[in-house]
């Protein structure tokens, strides 16, 4: 949902029909009005599942840690997490965590496309292999060799 009059109709229309099949369920319902957000890591990096997301502050956490994680191993990134960019990732990450996943993120340059992928598929143990376009780079190259540049490999 682009607009807040959108995400206000859908929390208005979720609201009544939970309040259809549960009595007490209004203070749970304004705790969670705006973290409408899923993850594999909502529980932590060693907790896998498909869970809500508690609070920005835990997932601001989570993706801190990941990252300190991340630039143990690799070239550091400075990254600024701030609530876009954490769903960014959240959303990167379901894509790959699905099977046959696949996106495309389209940006400006400088964006942060690519580091927030790197390390949504860091939180996912997968590596990040990158095809390297050269003069005369085509179709065939991409169907023969090249095409396992584009896959994202399972490192579990």
């Amino acid at each position: 949902m682009a607009e807040e009059m959108d995400c206000d109709t859908f929390d208005k229309i979720q609201r009544e029909m939970v309040k259809k099949c549960y009595d007490d369920v209004e203070d749970t319902l304004e705790q969670v009005k705006h973290m409408n957000i899923y993850c594999h890591f909502a529980k932590g990096l060693g907790e896998p599942g498909y869970r809500p997301v508690p609070s920005w502050e835990e997932l601001n956490q989570i993706l801190v840690e990941a990252l300190d994680s991340y630039n143990d191993v690799n070239a550091a990134m400075n990254l600024v997490l701030f609530e876009d960019a954490m769903c960014h990732v959240c959303r990167i990450n379901r894509i790959l965590e699905a099977p046959r996943g696949n996106a495309l993120l389209v940006g400006v340059g400088g964006s942060g496309k690519q580091s927030l992928t790197r390390l949504a598929a860091f939180l996912s143990s997968l590596e990040v292999f990158q095809i390297i376009l050269r003069k005369g780079y085509g179709v065939p190259d991409l169907k023969v060799g090249d095409f396992e540049g584009l896959r994202w490999r399972a490192r579990r």
